[in-house]
């Protein structure tokens, strides 16, 4: 007797709903084919069930890394949709062959390694801004174009980035970090309460970045707000943050969790408590429905938390 080899087990978005049914007794043990207007229902009511866990604090399998590219004298960066601010997961970072003056639809580059069409693309001019475009095409040989001119002129051996994606808007930024790209040094930057960097009379003298204050906003609104202070003096700092990625949505059938696999059962007796009232089924078999859904999740909840350093310190005060 062997085992598989394998532990890739995975459920989709219709499977889950299945076997919810069937934690209803709604359907029987053998039925696949359902009415899709219940399905939809379903589908409807798992995606609500989802959302709420972006609610819970559990979210070590969401957080990500993501890197702001900071601009002189400016203080807020808006995140997600579409925005003119430059944040993402990964960036490639190279340098210019050749001076280019401003207009510049046109760079020379050290490398042309992860570049590609219609990537960002971000060059430190002489002013000591940093010009935005996107790539047109694919490069050639050190050459890549741009789909707008250059904004100032940049000096040979300039820094060049480049990345393929924006982030979408952070739940939450639980750290950030002050990065100094030259020295490739991370500096631990504060959090601000919202209340506390509205009342900062300067937000807008320049220096290096220490503390933040991120607004997530929300509901129909798609953007959040990263504001830095003091604001940047250079584009030699960036800001490296932690943050939280909202959990994504089923939309169709064959959709897997966007969570690990172990929260499958936690899902089904869950979408399973939160469809009884849609269902006539007995006083009896809605207290095990609501047993099961609180044990599955309790048993996830207690399993998705990061292990952290706990630190204890003397207070002179109380001597």
């Amino acid at each position: 007797m062997s085992t598989s080899g394998t532990s890739t087990f995975n459920a989709t978005r219709d499977q889950i709903i299945l076997a919810s049914l069937r934690k209803l007794q709604a359907i029987s043990a053998t039925e696949t084919a359902v009415n899709p207007t219940l399905i939809s229902n379903c589908a409807f009511q798992l995606n609500a069930l989802v959302k709420s866990l972006n609610a819970t604090g559990l979210h070590i399998w969401t957080e990500e890394e993501a890197t702001i590219f900071l601009q002189p004298s400016q203080v807020s960066y808006t995140i997600g949709g579409t925005t003119t601010d430059n944040i993402t997961g990964n960036f490639t970072q190279t340098t210019l062959l050749a001076a280019a003056a401003s207009g510049a639809s046109s760079i020379s580059v050290a490398s042309a390694t992860g570049f590609g069409a219609s990537f960002f693309v971000g060059v430190a001019l002489a002013n000591g801004n940093i010009s935005w475009s996107t790539q047109v095409g694919a490069a050639s040989g050190s050459t890549v174009t741009l789909a707008a001119g250059l904004t100032g002129a940049a000096n040979a051996g300039a820094a060049v980035y480049v990345y393929q994606s924006q982030i979408v808007r952070p739940l939450r930024v639980v750290s950030a970090r002050r990065f100094n790209i030259p020295s490739s040094i991370d500096t631990m930057m504060t959090p601000f309460a919202r209340i506390d960097y509205r009342n900062m009379p300067n937000k807008n003298d320049p220096g290096e970045p220490t503390q933040f204050f991120y607004d997530p906003r929300g509901g129909a609104n798609n953007q959040g707000v990263f504001f830095v202070w003091p604001a940047p003096a250079t584009v030699n700092d960036a800001v490296k943050m932690t943050w939280w990625r909202p959990i994504q949505d089923f939309t169709t059938a064959g959709n897997n969790p966007d969570l690990p696999n172990e929260w499958i059962d936690a899902l089904i007796w869950n979408l399973a408590r939160k469809l009884w009232a849609e269902f006539p089924i007995s006083q009896v078999l809605k207290q095990t429905i609501d047993e099961e859904a609180a044990a599955s999740l309790d048993n996830v909840a207690g399993w998705d938390r990061e292990p952290e350093s706990y630190l204890f310190g003397f207070d002179a005060t109380m001597v």
